[in-house]
């Protein structure tokens, strides 16, 4: 395509403008936001943002973060060629005046409008990236608020051409182009958008809002295997419908699910109030794991359209773009949405109990080995995601919020529901949270989600979240699990090594790199390093991150010869092999549950519909 956005530009100044006068024109209080591009082989979207002038400078500001991901990304560092006119087209001064925001000086005119460049290279989710045949945008990437006018109405115009289908959560205009309208910047930036020629949309509605499945192929076309549309979408809705039942209530009139789906493994997504966004690998219906994936990503997504998108932590409310806003309950707003895809694919019947227990196990094994849950909790990993930008920082003291809070609202809600014999559970304190804070045009402040918890259970879980989500105390899994029955323990994986170096691999080009040295382990007490170079074992050469075979032939207390290249010279240390390293957490019903503990269970993974799901 080869459009510019200039004409549009202009055409929109002038309708703007009075039509009794052309020489006083008088802007509206609405700001003007209009998207194009020249080439899309440059990845240069064309930006123009145009509103009223009212005698003061006026200052555009775009975001250095986005809702979703708690880190710094800078977007105005792919912007370029800054410029900014008067509702005739004549150049007005525009001035950085700070990393992210411009100053233009109206001088005597009635409307300015910036414009820019924004290079649209990065395609995940939460990005924007722009190709020959797509255009995929987050508005909250390219388009700048305006000091003191996040509350005024938008309207955008995309320039894709008119025979491209458009997929967004924003307000379809009327007439003819794609032209669309949002109550206010915050709905603006929150509404990721495909622009494509070739999208495969699937429309159906639940509980009276309208929802809409939007497939897109990066290569080929949409590929269902063994699975059809009629199923996909029973599904889906069947997932859907557990979801509002958590809550009682839809809070949009309609929701899209933007899937954009590329011939390489990668999974990303990022929520939104009325759609969410999702980039994951084309083979999500080849099997029945990826058909499991491909599920539990909207659950994940979709819960989120209440729990963050609408109730969420008073320091994200509203949402400040500029600078990072800080809270501890992230574990809340992700790791609670995550607990919530195993428990809403049980209710809707598309997740067996043994795939609950094999999720759970897998959850648990995997906060397990990691040394950081020793250290840093799920309340200071909340807060300090905005440090490594969920990289790994220091690997022995990371813990992913997302991982131990799916943890802890499992057993947050059992804990609940053996209190109240089973009458309440963590559904509940979702509800409370709805009526109390987000009913009310308000965030829950940082002892919030306790205090709704504790009045749902009817009692004290000061020693619950001190230990737990304030401290570092291991889980008490199985004391928990024994609430429904279930009992958490470690069992030795017989097709394993016991024998264990205490390391963890990753291989880079040829070469075999220590990408971890755990603490209190043979490696670390044989003076090994991270980013160490493996060359050899015993004499043996290393070729994969699999030394499995090795280990087995060998017993903890060992003694094995390693050669490692550290700054390029080799060096010999000898390592102890340590043990357990066949050890495995596992997840499984108790031989005699009681009937409480049956009766427990089932409340907590039966479906919430009326009719229940054959």
């Amino acid at each position: 395509m080869s459009r510019s956005i200039v004409p549009l530009v202009a055409s929109a100044l002038l309708a703007l403008a009075d039509p009794v006068s052309a020489q006083a024109p008088v802007m509206s209080d609405t700001v003007r936001y209009t998207l194009g591009w020249d080439n899309p082989a440059s990845q240069l979207y064309q930006v123009a943002v145009t509103a009223s002038a009212r005698g003061e400078p006026v200052v555009f500001s775009l975001p250095a973060w986005r809702p979703g991901r708690y880190i710094l990304q800078n977007y105005a560092a792919n912007v370029q060629n800054v410029r900014a006119f008067d509702e005739r087209g004549n150049p007005l001064p525009a001035e950085w005046i700070d990393l992210d925001s411009w100053r233009v000086e109206p001088g005597s005119a009635n409307a300015v409008t910036l414009r820019y460049e924004y290079y649209a290279h990065t395609f995940d989710a939460g990005s924007s990236t722009l190709t020959p045949d797509a255009a995929y945008f987050n508005p909250v990437n390219l388009f700048p608020w305006i000091e003191g006018r996040k509350d005024a109405p938008v309207t955008l115009v995309i320039e894709a051409p008119a025979d491209w289908t458009v997929a967004t959560q924003l307000e379809k205009r009327p007439g003819s182009g794609h032209r669309y309208a949002a109550p206010d910047y915050h709905r603006l930036v929150d509404s990721p958008t495909i622009a494509a020629p070739d999208l495969v949309v699937w429309d159906y509605e639940v509980d009276g809002a309208a929802h809409h499945l939007a497939f897109r192929v990066v290569q080929g076309e949409l590929d269902l295997g063994e699975y059809s549309r009629e199923r996909i979408v029973a599904d889906v809705s069947r997932l859907t419908e557990e979801a509002v039942a958590v809550f009682g209530v839809t809070p949009f009139d309609e929701y899209w699910h933007l899937f954009q789906l590329v011939p390489f493994p990668f999974g990303h997504a990022v929520e939104h109030e009325s759609s969410a966004s999702y980039v994951i690998q084309d083979r999500a219906f080849a099997s029945a794991n990826g058909y499991d994936g491909f599920l539990s990503i909207i659950a994940h997504e979709f819960f989120h359209a209440w729990n963050v998108k609408r109730i969420r932590p008073a320091a994200l409310w509203p949402y400040e773009y500029s600078t990072p806003q800080l809270t501890r309950l992230h574990w809340v707003t992700e790791g609670v949405t995550s607990y919530y895809e195993g428990v809403l694919l049980a209710r809707a019947g598309l997740l067996e109990e043994e795939g609950v227990y094999r999720r759970l196990s897998n959850n648990i094994r995997a906060l397990q080995s990691s040394p950081g849950r020793l250290v840093t909790s799920a309340e200071l990993s909340s807060l300090t995601a905005w440090h490594t930008g969920y990289g790994d920082g220091n690997p022995n003291q990371a813990i992913s919020f997302y991982l131990k809070g799916s943890l802890l609202g499992l057993l947050l809600d059992l804990t609940i529901r053996d209190a109240t014999d089973g009458a309440r559970g963590l559904d509940d304190v979702m509800r409370l949270l709805w009526e109390r804070h987000y009913e009310q045009g308000r965030g829950y402040p940082e002892d919030g989600f306790q205090t709704a918890a504790e009045e749902v259970a009817g009692r004290s879980l000061d020693d619950f979240f001190s230990r737990y989500v304030a401290g570092t105390d291991e889980l008490p899994y199985d004391e928990t699990l024994a609430i429904v029955g279930l009992t958490a323990r470690q069992v030795a994986n017989e097709s394993k090594p016991a024998a264990t170096f205490g390391w963890r691999l990753r291989k880079q080009g040829d070469d075999m790199t220590i990408s971890n040295v755990l603490p209190d382990g043979p490696a670390l007490a044989a003076g090994i390093m991270r980013d160490d170079v493996l060359v050899s074992v015993d004499g043996e050469a290393t070729e994969t991150v699999d030394l499995d075979p090795l280990l087995s032939q060998r017993s903890p207390g060992d003694e094995v010869r390693v050669i490692l290249r550290r700054s390029g010279e080799e060096i010999e240390k000898r390592v102890t092999l340590g043990g357990e390293g066949n050890l495995q957490w596992t997840v499984e019903p108790v031989a005699s549950p009681s009937e409480r503990q049956l009766q427990l269970r089932q409340g907590w993974l039966e479906t919430r519909l009326e009719t229940a799901v054959p």
